[in-house]
């Protein structure tokens, strides 16, 4: 029984706006075209270290750019560079995937919680999830008008050898300091009605879509523990009898189709698994980490207005003196938060809240359109699977008539 999902026609992820198989006629928008588009087909671990190998076409040609070998430190190290060195204020950057689990324990972890804490049977590691994860990322990147063009992207696509990494420290004084700007801001009162339902829309939102996957994923290792069991039963019947009598021999004979037909269920259920994880499970994971980044950008957002207002009360207390300075650090701090009539200001500062309302539409747009690609590849792989599963059934109860004449 082949994956429901393994078309070749047919993309197995979400509506992918970096891809020339993307319909313009579907979107109410005209995407941004990279330069770019990569596939990710293939990772192989080496030592405790999952090796990613990227392909690099060029957009509208099937000419290979290049190939590349990055590990995750690698695509971490790029998602570092790309949020600090561009003006990211009312963006919201493409989530990073999850650090792969490529270490024994890990493994083991992750099959006692899909086959229960009482399983012996560890479940073998399979990348090609994590293969989609930072292929879907670095075409999101690619996608985006603020970063498909970015140096650091293009270097870490092309080059050959992998950018030197800097460790990124993270002291004790700057989580401290980040936690306290974080509870002071956050729940500041906005004066746009617009983000502030936008605001409150996100808190709802992430709250159902994580309990969503992970009710989701219950219902997936429910899945994967029964195929286990299934697997346990058919190993039993199996056995049989140790006389070798004709009573013995005709009953032996049934359990073993009856063994076969069990195999064949649990069999049905492994592949109706994978591809529950390759189709809803893969969105749902997505978007469960896309609402953080939305909720970021809405915080950089509130921490724009913060200081939007403080720069307000600055100028009415200002001295003469000071006055052209409290001037200036409010007409800036005013031109960075919200959409000004001024051109000249408009094109010496990037408006926030303008970016953030453009990025909404076409976060809320794309969502939609992954959310109804993965319902449509996750209800087609149940109706396949159940399908195959009734043909293998049929079969072996034709089987089971035809021994009892």
């Amino acid at each position: 029984m082949e994956d429901a999902t393994s078309s070749p026609d047919k993309p197995d992820d979400d509506v992918d706006l970096s891809s020339p198989d993307s319909s313009p006629t579907r979107l109410p928008f005209v995407p941004f075209n990279p330069p770019f588009r990569v596939t990710v087909p293939e990772a192989i671990k080496n030592g405790e270290v999952l090796q990613f190998t990227i392909k690099v076409y060029k957009w509208d040609e099937d000419q290979e750019v290049s190939e590349v070998t990055r590990d995750y430190g690698d695509v971490e190290w790029l998602h570092h560079n790309i949020i600090t060195q561009n003006n990211i204020d009312g963006i919201i950057v493409p989530p990073l995937p999850n650090r792969p689990e490529v270490d024994a324990k890990s493994a083991e972890s992750k099959s006692k919680k899909q086959l229960g804490s009482d399983s012996r049977i560890v479940i073998p590691d399979e990348f090609s999830r994590d293969c989609r994860q930072i292929e879907k990322y670095l075409r999101m990147l690619l996608a985006h008008e603020s970063f498909g063009k970015d140096k650091n992207l293009e270097t870490f696509l092309c080059e050959k050898e992998a950018a030197i990494k800097a460790q990124v420290k993270h002291g004790f004084f700057s989580r401290m300091s980040s936690a306290v700007e974080t509870a002071r801001k956050e729940h500041h009162r906005d004066i746009d009605e617009f983000f502030s339902k936008k605001r409150e829309w996100s808190i709802n939102y992430s709250k159902a879509i994580k309990d969503t996957c992970s009710d989701f994923n219950k219902m997936v290792n429910a899945q994967h523990r029964l195929a286990g069991s299934y697997a346990s039963f058919s190993l039993a019947l199996q056995q049989g009898g140790v006389n070798r009598d004709l009573t013995t021999e005709t009953i032996n004979k049934y359990l073993t189709r009856l063994s076969d037909a069990t195999d064949n269920t649990k069999h049905g259920l492994e592949v109706l698994c994978k591809n529950d994880e390759r189709t809803l499970g893969f969105q749902l994971d997505l978007y469960v980490r896309y609402i953080d980044s939305v909720k970021d950008m809405l915080f950089r957002r509130t921490c724009l207005l913060v200081e939007y207002e403080d720069a307000n009360r600055a100028l009415d207390k200002a001295k003469p003196a000071k006055r052209k300075q409290a001037e200036e650090q409010k007409e800036s701090a005013e031109a960075k938060y919200e959409m000004c009539c001024d051109n000249a200001r408009r094109e010496k500062y990037e408006m926030c809240c303008d970016n953030a309302r453009k990025e909404f539409k076409t976060y809320l747009q794309t969502r939609m359109l992954a959310y109804q690609d993965g319902m449509v590849s996750y209800v087609e792989s149940q109706i396949k699977t159940a399908r195959d599963t009734y043909t293998l059934l049929a079969k072996t109860m034709t089987q089971l008539k035809q021994a009892e004449d």
